[in-house]
């Protein structure tokens, strides 16, 4: 089995695009408001997990170089954590106890943490977050929270949501970035458009799709000030 990757940088975005394996595909977007950034992205191919990968969204609570700080600590957190083959649930309830005793009371993260098998299966688990969205011909399925956010509490338990993903499927991952882009007239872009829209764009390709959510709401901010960083995540069983 053959993994290829591609990543563009520049001083505004960080784009990467992922095969997975030969059934499906990986895209996501990311975006500072600023010069750094407290949204958290990642893909990690486990190294004695042939065939299955983790994702995780996130977005760290406060602005700048302190939530900059927060998220690369989370960041090192699952990275170091993925490698103890944990399930889902129980690699989040250890990432929130490390992340609980290293930080203030005041700082948490809301975040969504999956892992996707070359089957078809997805277990995700959401702590707090922007419902992850499952585009399926004919239906959008949300994905609520499973448990409170990161680093609130130093013993949470996380529930897990199941879903098998079909060829055509795709999963949508996304931060407050986007659905709380606001236009000049100070409306909120918000869930319920963000659902309608990749309800009509979910025969696209991951990229594509990413890239048409990035145009909308970009439309729809017009001239408006960006004043949050913005994430999508877009995962496609081909």
């Amino acid at each position: 089995m053959t993994w290829i990757s591609r990543i563009r940088f520049n001083r505004h975005f960080c784009q990467k695009k992922i095969l997975w394996l030969r059934d499906g595909e990986f895209f996501h977007h990311y975006e500072p408001a600023g010069p750094v950034s407290g949204d958290y992205c990642d893909l990690i191919v486990p190294p004695n997990e042939p065939g299955s990968v983790y994702f995780l969204v996130g977005d760290v609570s406060g602005k700048g170089v302190a939530a900059s700080i927060l998220m690369a600590h989370l960041h090192a957190i699952f990275r170091s954590l993925v490698l103890l083959n944990l399930p889902v649930n129980q690699l989040l309830e250890r990432a929130n106890r490390v992340f609980s005793e290293g930080t203030l009371s005041t700082h948490y993260a809301t975040l969504v943490c999956g892992k996707a098998s070359a089957s078809g299966q997805v277990e995700v688990c959401n702590a707090g977050h922007c419902p992850p969205l499952l585009l399926q011909k004919g239906n959008v399925r949300r994905i609520g929270p499973t448990g409170l956010p990161v680093g609130l509490f130093g013993h949470t338990q996380f529930d897990v949501t199941r879903i098998e993903v079909a060829r055509g499927d795709t999963l949508f991952l996304y931060t407050d970035g986007l659905t709380e882009t606001r236009n000049p007239s100070d409306l909120e872009y918000g869930e319920e458009r963000l659902i309608e829209f990749v309800a009509r764009q979910r025969a696209l390709a991951p990229q594509e799709l990413v890239a048409a959510c990035l145009r909308d709401s970009t439309d729809f901010s017009s001239s408006a000030a960006k004043v949050d960083d913005l994430t999508m995540m877009a995962l496609q069983r081909t």
